[in-house]
């Protein structure tokens, strides 16, 4: 096996496929990638048994072959080499030299005998715009649970039908969910729980995606498929139904103020400044005649900021996260925000006894930028 690749052509395709190799694998063979050198130029794949990535590259092949090599290690080499071309070649034993300009290395490498194959994508695969499905995914990756024992809580679910595209997750204390009307070439619908670690290497792959850019996706068995040009993704999906969000979104709400997003992310952030994370940095947020104040309040101080709005209905308090509120409002997109309380749920009666801070709150941007785009946080219990 030998070829010759340029520096930048190299490191592009390592930072590209190596988020995909777990830092303690749980198999020695997981911790490397897989090298292919054939005609079309150099095949580069990593896989942690659950989610799996392939690209190609263009390298000028002198021998076709296959190696393994440590990934970390490889990507650390390449990052220091001077900016030329770099030669590989497999020498006895699976020790790869590799020489560029005056720097020589030699990595041992392993077969490619017990590396893992990539899955069949055998089905019909969908057009996407790829810079939508980008910003929705950023739009709701956050509210994925890092920690929740409810497997199918660690993805957001992704429902395509021919008139559009949905995103919802949900860590149980807020849920996100977006929604953008798209014409795809769908009969029925497609719905699948697409996990964090792997929306989150889609991201990286439609980094540089423009408004035209589409991306394939598809959808078999227990796997999805993601295609961005030269790179194809595949990702197992977790078992089980996705919570009933729906039964969370309120249907309308009886308090609405607008707010302008920079000024009130900086209030949180202040306010916030004196909370702990052990006590879930609990900010309150007093609505009244033409101001909003936030305030937080412990025994190492007090912290307290007012905000100007055009307002002039019933006074409501509320609890919020402010880590969850901050979380919203630094993917908005959005110069004003809407903060929306007393919802009304589908089914549901209001109650004249009913108060705003015993009821989620919810959030839009604003204007809307043709999405339908709303977070839902749950209240936190103010002292």
């Amino acid at each position: 096996m030998q070829f010759v690749i340029s520096k930048g052509d190299l490191v592009r395709e390592l930072q590209t496929v190596t988020g995909v190799v777990e830092k303690r694998a749980t198999l020695p063979i997981l911790s490397n990638l897989l090298l292919q050198a054939r005609e079309d130029g150099l095949h580069v794949r990593a896989s942690d048994l659950e989610v799996s990535i392939r690209s190609k590259t263009s390298a000028t092949v002198v021998k076709p072959g296959s190696v393994t090599l440590p990934a970390a290690k490889l990507l650390e080499i390449a990052r220091s080499l001077p900016d030329a071309e770099v030669t590989f070649k497999v020498g006895d034993g699976h020790h790869m030299a590799i020489t560029c300009d005056r720097t020589r290395y030699r990595l041992a490498g392993q077969p490619d005998e017990e590396f893992p194959g990539f899955p069949e994508w055998t089905s019909v695969p969908i057009d996407l715009p790829g810079l939508t499905l980008r910003e929705m995914i950023e739009r709701v990756a956050f509210a994925i649970t890092t920690e929740d024992p409810r497997y199918t809580l660690n993805g957001a679910l992704v429902l395509l039908r021919k008139g559009g595209i949905t995103m919802v997750a949900t860590d149980g204390h807020r849920l996100s969910y977006v929604h953008k009307e798209v014409t795809l070439d769908l009969d029925g619908e497609v719905k699948a729980i697409v996990p964090r670690k792997t929306l989150s290497e889609v991201l990286k792959l439609t980094a540089d995606l423009g408004d035209a850019d589409a991306i394939q996706f598809g959808k078999e068995g227990n796997h999805v498929f993601f295609r961005v040009g030269d790179h194809e993704l595949a990702s197992t999906t977790p078992e089980g139904p996705f919570p009933n969000y729906e039964n969370v979104m309120p249907e309308s709400c009886g308090t609405s103020v607008k707010l302008t997003t920079d000024e009130l992310a900086s209030a949180v952030r202040r306010v916030s400044l004196l909370a702990s994370d052990r006590f879930g940095k609990a900010v309150r947020f007093a609505l009244a005649d033409g101001k909003l104040t936030l305030s937080y309040e412990a025994d190492v101080g007090e912290a307290v900021e007012t905000l100007s709005v055009d307002y002039d209905g019933k006074g409501a308090e509320i609890g919020f996260n402010a880590r969850y509120v901050q979380d919203f409002l630094s993917v908005v997109g959005s110069e004003h925000v809407t903060m929306e309380l007393d919802p009304v749920r589908p089914g549901e009666t209001p109650s004249k006894d009913d108060k705003a801070g015993d009821k989620p709150g919810q959030f839009r941007p604003e204007p809307a930028g043709g999405i339908d785009y709303r977070y839902i946080v749950m209240p936190m219990h103010l002292l």
